[in-house]
């Protein structure tokens, strides 16, 4: 980050929304663009990630739209997973169309986004408006050598899915990331992360990351906006229960703020998919009970490969 540029009131910067030149010669370098959408009341989600890694010359862009029916990526209402595709020239993230059919364009900078998809199975046209201020982290765990930002916001537009309109209004998170992403491949060193959040309106919203340590999953940051009033969290615990394979069912998470508040929530998953390369992620789309506030959000139980496989053979002995 130059330490120049003018930083506005929420912690961002101009040049956050652009494409990021790698500062460094090493093939770890990523950048990524995740925006999510929901509706509830079909228990239906959908994700439009982008990835680019510019040390190796490639890219890859995923769109996934799951529901209740199915948790296998390819038995998904819908899945396009394209990947190692040629780095564009002249890349721009603040207007980017990719050859796969995925756009994304930011129409004001930390608050307004446009992101889609034209494919032939599906047409994904939605806006995301942001609710806050993000949490933004900059070479601080757990991302000690990139730069995260994660912000609540509204989404709203249409899909249309093999001919069928689904109008969409929800609200739900964004993610940008940029530096080094690297992953050990030295087993002692993999570790076990959760990321769950929820939003019942501008007013009211947590994000926990944790990491697994000692057979607990601690908040290593995240936020709570209670009433009006945003904090970062600084301490808590997430706490799955789970089914006879392993799936997350219920999820709590309980920490504190910088302002002394506790931070409190329960939800139940009521639609999974499954991700597997070097790891194994269960998304889930949540319910939440937020401090008595009904809203929904997402939970990412994110396992390295040798302790799902472990723990799944247990369950099967």
């Amino acid at each position: 980050m130059d330490d120049t540029e003018v930083t506005d009131e929420w912690g961002l910067i101009a040049s956050d929304d652009g494409y990021h030149q790698p500062d460094v010669d090493d093939p770890a370098w990523h950048e990524t663009v995740w925006f999510a959408w929901m509706v509830p009341e079909r228990r239906m989600y959908g994700s439009f990630y982008l990835t680019f890694r510019a040390n190796l010359g490639i890219h890859a862009a995923s769109l996934l739209l799951y529901d209740d029916t199915a948790e296998l990526p390819w038995e998904a209402p819908f899945h396009m997973s394209d990947t190692a595709l040629p780095l564009p020239a002249d890349l721009d993230l603040r207007d980017a169309r990719l050859p796969n059919g995925m756009t994304v364009a930011c129409l004001v900078p930390g608050r307004v986004f446009t992101f889609g998809c034209t494919h032939p199975e599906i047409t994904v046209d939605l806006r995301y408006e942001a609710l806050m201020q993000p949490l933004v982290t900059r070479g601080h765990p757990p991302f000690q050598r990139a730069v995260h930002i994660d912000q609540p916001g509204r989404v709203t537009g249409t899909v249309e899915l093999r001919g069928e309109r689904i109008d969409v209004d929800c609200f739900v998170m964004r993610d940008r990331m940029w530096g080094i992403r690297r992953q050990s491949r030295d087993p002692r060193r993999q570790l076990k992360v959760g990321y769950c959040y929820a939003t019942a309106s501008a007013r009211d919203a947590f994000l926990a990351i944790t990491v697994e340590r000692d057979g607990v999953d601690a908040a290593q940051t995240g936020f709570s906006m209670r009433d009006g009033t945003w904090s970062k969290i600084v301490s808590g615990e997430r706490t799955v229960e789970r089914d006879g394979r392993g799936r997350p069912e219920r999820v709590v998470f309980d920490g504190l703020d910088e302002l002394g508040r506790e931070v409190h929530a329960e939800g139940r998953s009521v639609a999974r998919e499954v991700a597997a390369t070097n790891m194994v992620c269960w998304n889930s789309l949540v319910r939440w009970d937020l401090r008595g506030h009904d809203c929904w959000g997402e939970d990412q139980d994110v396992w390295p490969v040798h302790l799902w496989r472990a723990q799944a053979l247990g369950g099967r002995a």
